[in-house]
């Protein structure tokens, strides 16, 4: 429940304030790709009268992608989104009517936009304070990361030579129809859960964005002190 709390919340908000910026022009396709979004750590509501509480900011690396004329946000230990573009107005949305998280911003350049994160909850608008923002990141030159071996041995079938905990789900259940792994890139790491009664586990993830034969995923993992693999996720 605290990771399905952090991230229910990950894609709310309320339209920023229009600013003097560069004319641009964006098509939907553009948006298409990896980007690192900064927006709170979770969405909270304190008992039934209780208002609408969100977490500190917290990054989170996520993949863009079009489906016909879809285009939807999936972010590594989170959820799906839909994402929409009018102008230079970008809107990620999830939930159904009576409780609906939505982070709406403005695309500063192309690749870059500004918002806020806000909580819809029976007609009744929350708008967090804090400025949420994110970023498409450029993986045109990617640069060696500290796992990329164990990622690469971890969503083969060489799983069995890792130890790993035993409640960890096989690699073959998140990538199986994807085909032979082409290229790994390293993002950076990623928090891992956090809630109004806990912290986020600073940097838990070692996170990458993986290019399969037939589609692409980002994936991370953890690995504890004592080299025992604890965490793997793909989204």
């Amino acid at each position: 429940m605290r990771r399905i709390a952090a991230w229910a919340l990950l894609f709310l908000a309320a339209p920023c304030a229009a600013q003097e910026t560069e004319s641009i022009t964006v098509n939907a396709s553009a948006l298409v790709g990896v980007w690192k979004v900064t927006s709170p750590s979770y969405i909270a509501k304190r008992g039934i009268f209780g208002g609408i509480e969100f977490g500190p900011l917290t990054a989170r690396f996520c993949r863009i992608e079009q489906a016909k004329d879809e285009l939807t946000a999936t972010c590594l230990n989170g959820g799906r989104a839909a994402v929409t573009l009018d102008d230079r107005t970008i809107h990620f949305a999830r939930g159904i009517m009576i409780a609906r998280a939505v982070l709406e911003g403005t695309l500063d350049t192309e690749n870059n936009f500004t918002g806020h994160m806000a909580m819809k909850l029976a007609g009744i608008i929350t708008e967090d304070s804090n400025l949420s923002f994110g970023g498409k990141l450029d993986l045109s030159k990617p640069q060696a990361g500290p796992a990329d071996a164990l990622m690469h041995t971890a969503l083969t079938d060489d799983w069995a030579r890792i130890p790993h905990d035993s409640k960890l789900k096989s690699p073959t259940t998140l990538t199986s129809d994807l085909g032979e792994i082409q290229a790994l890139v390293w993002l950076g790491r990623q928090d891992e859960g956090g809630g109004p009664e806990e912290p986020p586990i600073k940097d838990y993830f070692s996170v990458y964005a993986v290019e399969f034969d037939h589609g692409e995923r980002l994936c991370g993992l953890h690995q504890r002190d004592d080299g025992v693999l604890d965490a793997l996720q793909c989204a």
